[in-house]
């Protein structure tokens, strides 16, 4: 491929990764909306994201077999299609049935994203390259976020259907443009065997694959229960207008573009694993946030701290890819949505708790989460090593 052709094709990603993290996000940042609109509980409500991840996991596990029998190319448009129809099929949801089974099939096209994403990107740039690329990518995710959270600020209650056409309609325009876009072939899987999910429990990697599971189920979970209830804990809880619950969302998400760079910097110079200082400090930022007296500008500065470290998570891309032989990759990187599946019953739990206990309580519960996913992150191998002047680039890939 020539620099051209890359280019326009990490151009295409990022633009995919836009109306991904909308539909991703819209779980969250419109829960709100869901328990008025249907008059939910907060179970129900959170029920909602545990089906988008049921269906996240499923669409995760089956990419690298529907990849390997009809092509990326094929598959990218049918997995950009699909999130197009699955999202706009949210503007004619009127119950929570209805809601839980868009969400399912939602989730089932946008568990493909990531393995997709992240395997275009390792095939196509070098290793000290990705993790500077990789932030960019979910930069723009943040970015998505933030329309999201300030479109639902100007639209809604009233303009429902502003959150479900335009980024569809945005969808099915990638869908065609995928047709004109180069991308690199994938990796041989007909010279190994096994490379489905199962050999990544072989022996001498079983030990590693259950400990990225663990990290990545204790970081989802911790987001969900923070995060997640952000926007419910803000309106309910301390009763802040629209306009306040915009603002904070774009403090944290403003943050999350800045970590985006200084972790996708920090893993190319000096390893991947250095991300896990950023799970550590996460977990500090939500307990200010949480319990720092003051106006609401001083929960703003926790909120875009609590972003900047928690973008650390833009690392684990190459990360996956690189712990695991090539033909192994695409099962690699999907780990990431095997570990939401433990947050699929955080929303449903959490609420229940936070019933009893309160909602601040709960989401208190995750810089518990953050520092044991920190601490696992420390003891997993390195794969990038630290880039020293003078020495040669040491990778493990």
């Amino acid at each position: 491929m020539t620099s051209r052709a890359r280019a326009l094709t990490f151009g295409y990603l990022l633009a995919l990764q836009f109306f991904y993290a909308w539909a991703w996000s819209s779980s969250d940042i419109l829960r709100p909306y869901f328990r008025s609109f249907y008059g939910l509980t907060l179970a129900e409500a959170g029920s909602a994201y545990s089906a988008q991840v049921i269906g996240a996991l499923a669409g995760a596990l089956l990419t690298g077999g529907i990849e390997h029998r009809i092509g990326r190319r094929a598959t990218l448009m049918l997995v950009t299609g699909g999130c197009g129809a699955a999202l706009l099929a949210g503007a004619g949801v009127d119950d929570l049935a209805g809601l839980i089974a868009q969400r399912l099939v939602l989730g089932l096209f946008m568990g493909a994203v990531f393995p997709l994403t992240v395997g275009l990107v390792v095939d196509m740039f070098p290793a000290r390259q990705r993790g500077r690329l990789s932030s960019l990518v979910d930069g723009t995710y943040f970015i998505a976020v933030i329309a999201l959270g300030w479109a639902s600020a100007a639209f809604l209650p009233g303009q429902w259907l502003l959150m479900f056409w335009p980024p569809a309609l945005c969808l099915f325009a990638l869908m065609l443009a995928c047709l004109g876009i180069a991308l690199p072939p994938a990796p041989d899987k007909a010279a190994a065997r096994p490379h489905g999910a199962a050999a990544l429990f072989a022996r001498g990697l079983r030990a590693r694959t259950l400990g990225l599971i663990t990290m990545i189920m204790l970081n989802a979970s911790g987001h969900q229960i923070f995060s997640g209830w952000l926007t419910t804990f803000m309106t309910e809880t301390e009763h802040y207008g629209d306009a306040a619950i915009a603002a904070t969302l774009t403090a944290q998400y403003g943050g999350s573009i800045a970590g985006c760079f200084l972790w996708g910097w920090a893993a190319d110079h000096f390893g991947r694993r250095a991300g896990r200082f950023g799970l550590l400090a996460s977990a500090v930022f939500v307990l200010l946030f949480l319990f720092l007296p003051g106006p609401l500008w001083v929960r703003q500065i926790s909120a875009f701290m609590f972003g900047c470290a928690f973008a650390t998570v833009v690392t684990l891309g190459p990360w996956l890819a690189e712990l695991y032989p090539p033909h192994l990759r695409g099962p690699a990187t999907s780990i990431f949505q095997w570990g939401r599946c433990a947050s699929l019953v955080v929303p449903l739990a959490s609420g229940v708790l936070a019933t009893a206990i309160g909602l601040g309580a709960v989401m208190a519960l995750a810089a518990a989460a953050f520092a044991a996913a920190g601490v696992i992150w420390w003891i997993l191998p390195e794969t990038c090593h630290r880039l020293v002047p003078g020495r040669p680039v040491i990778m493990a890939c």
